[in-house]
């Protein structure tokens, strides 16, 4: 077993061998990043726009010295890319602005934490209790109003039901049947989640690389090894969903507890959370390692 967390940027000796370093976990963290865009039809050149444009926005908006306004060139000495490309780029729309779905997706998931947590949609056994979309002391309308604002609750009812994450049964009684929301990694919804993750893991890993971080370095820590039975697989799977679900309902109650409620709160609040992921080298790719 190895347990392993990112090396502090002063133990690499030279900056040739960090950039070596860095072209190795690119072409890494690409590689399942690639499978995705490939079996989704997009194709490198829409890509490359994308990362062109990311490369604009990372120059003007963290590069730029304080007190300056940004310039298209400085943006383009530090990206590498034309003056002309910058302008393009830097006047165009963003075509990755999922406020929208972060939005949704987010509603959702306080929606089934709400059923879970709060008292008014617990039974005595300290489950959720089945509710009706309308009636009744507690009803599905009041459960979405509280924890979901303005969405209407026939659209999260059809959203949650879409994940399987809720059941309508004959009398009309909706069940919860997950306290996540797991949307297919097919569905606009799943690829909203694909990067979400993704840059939430990149930003931690960057603020712990970054040599003039504020504060101290985030939690990141990962275990693995390389000579597991493959018939013991499914046994590890097992734990980590059952343990690790157990851990972030844990943190999802502790949070819920500590969040902004009074006006005024949201000026002193701050976005947190915490992941969990299992992975598993794909054994029939031929590949010596690149997933990892």
């Amino acid at each position: 077993m190895r347990l392993s967390h990112v090396p502090s940027w002063d133990t690499i000796p030279n900056m040739n061998t960090a950039e070596t370093h860095l072209a190795a976990a690119c072409r890494r963290f690409l590689r399942p990043l690639v499978r995705v865009l490939l079996r989704h039809g997009m194709a490198f050149g829409e890509f490359a726009e994308i990362v062109k444009s990311v490369y604009v926005e990372v120059a003007r908006d963290d590069f730029t010295p304080a007190g300056k306004r940004p310039s298209d060139a400085r943006v383009a000495i530090l990206s590498g890319l034309t003056r002309k490309d910058v302008k393009r780029l830097r006047s165009s729309d963003d075509p990755g602005d999922l406020s929208q779905k972060t939005g949704r997706v987010n509603r959702a998931t306080r929606v089934l934490s709400g059923w879970y947590q709060d008292p008014d949609f617990i039974g005595e056994d300290g489950q959720p209790v089945p509710l009706l979309l309308e009636g009744g002391p507690v009803d599905f309308t009041r459960l979405v109003r509280r924890y979901s604002g303005d969405m209407p609750p026939r659209t999260m009812l059809e959203e949650l039901a879409r994940v399987h994450a809720i059941e309508q049964m004959d009398d009309g009684r909706i069940h919860v049947l997950s306290r996540t929301y797991l949307p297919d990694y097919d569905d606009p919804a799943g690829i909203h989640e694909l990067g979400a993750a993704l840059r939430d893991l990149a930003a931690t890993l960057a603020h712990n690389l970054d040599p003039d971080r504020q504060g101290p370095r985030n939690f990141q820590r990962m275990v693995s090894n390389a000579r597991v039975q493959a018939r013991y697989m499914p046994v590890f799977r097992r734990i980590v969903a059952e343990r690790g679900q157990g851990l972030l309902e844990t943190l999802d109650d502790w949070l819920s507890a500590h969040e902004a409620n009074e006006p005024g709160d949201e000026a002193k609040s701050a976005r947190t959370g915490v992941g969990i992921y299992f992975f598993q080298d794909r054994h029939d790719s031929g590949q010596s390692g690149e997933d990892k």
